[in-house]
């Protein structure tokens, strides 16, 4: 089996999944509960449908396909980002606090991101609107990463015992992996065989990897895997959330 037809295999497998993934969620009611899933779903596959159309039409090597691709890269990655932004909102739900500063924080990256790619095409002033959306994709698919780390490790750090979030989490830092370890390589082996291949197979699985993932979290991890936190309220220590099981005594 050539190269090309496993890459194929691969993507129209992912395509499949995420339209099977949105269907469930849609199916099951998850639309309110698990919207930045539906958005992502949503948005993904409106790419894949773009792309695949400004192909048939124009060509691969069209300036046309190459506008469409990087334009509704960057639409993807800011998808993914919101998706980002979101799961830390459910992170810490229980810490309003902790939110404000996250918040803060997201709004401190996108900014820097955006400041960042402008200033590094001065240099390219006659393309500089494609080559900043090129770059600014790139930057943010990288920024992305470190943020879904951070997330997780907060998860763990903060004990949020929403199972489901931290199997989405884990989702999505697949998700970037790929992107963000193709671009690396690209780079370190300046558009060598072995960058090339990593497209070819990597990005594939990891949105094969994802979107499995994400299946698994929403159709098998219950919709709050939530243990109740004992709170004092008593001089016996008597949990709060048991008061009303003992109070006729």
């Amino acid at each position: 089996m050539s190269g090309i037809t496993a890459s194929n295999l691969l993507s129209y497998a992912g395509y499949t999944l995420e339209a099977g993934l949105l269907v469930y969620l849609l199916a099951h009611g998850y639309a309110k509960r698990l919207w930045e899933l539906v958005f992502y779903l949503l948005m993904s596959l409106s790419v894949i449908g773009a792309r695949s159309y400004t192909l048939h039409h124009y060509g691969l090597g069209s300036s046309q396909y190459w506008n469409c691709y990087w334009t509704t890269d960057l639409l993807l990655v800011l998808a993914a980002f919101v998706v980002v932004a979101s799961f830390f909102r459910r992170a810490c739900s229980e810490n309003q606090e902790m939110w404000q500063f996250v918040r803060l924080l997201l709004g401190a990256v996108l900014v820097a991101i955006t400041i960042v790619s402008f200033f590094s095409l001065s240099s390219h002033k006659d393309k500089v609107f494609s080559l900043f959306i090129v770059q600014f994709s790139q930057n943010l698919y990288f920024a992305s990463l470190v943020l879904t780390t951070l997330l997780y490790l907060m998860t763990l750090k903060m004990e949020v015992a929403d199972e489901r979030l931290g199997l989405l989490v884990c989702g999505l830092g697949i998700e970037f992996a790929g992107p963000a370890a193709g671009l690396a390589l690209f780079y370190l082996a300046r558009g060598a065989e072995l960058s090339r291949l990593v497209g070819v197979y990597f990005f594939p699985l990891c949105d094969v990897g994802m979107i499995l993932t994400w299946f698994y979290a929403v159709s098998r991890v219950p919709d709050l895997a939530k243990v109740p936190r004992p709170t004092v309220g008593r001089v016996d220590g008597t949990p709060a959330y048991a008061r009303g099981n003992i109070s006729h005594f």
